[in-house]
């Protein structure tokens, strides 16, 4: 059994920031309405892996 990549990863976006994208989308995550974008390191690090297992959902907007 295969299981699936990762839906979310971490890009730098600045430089000493990162934000969260849509591996199939591109773009930029957002969360309660914000891009989830100019974050410290571990911050995003705490938030992707949220977003992959499913504690946190992204905004519908985000992952169309």
């Amino acid at each position: 059994m295969t299981s699936e990549p990762d839906r979310f990863d971490i890009r730098k976006d600045g430089y000493d920031t990162y934000e969260i994208f849509d591996v199939r989308t591109g773009r930029t995550v957002s969360v309660g309405g914000k891009p989830r974008a100019g974050l410290k390191l571990d911050e995003a690090d705490v938030l992707v892996d949220m977003l992959n297992s499913g504690d946190q959902e992204p905004d519908e907007e985000t992952v169309q």
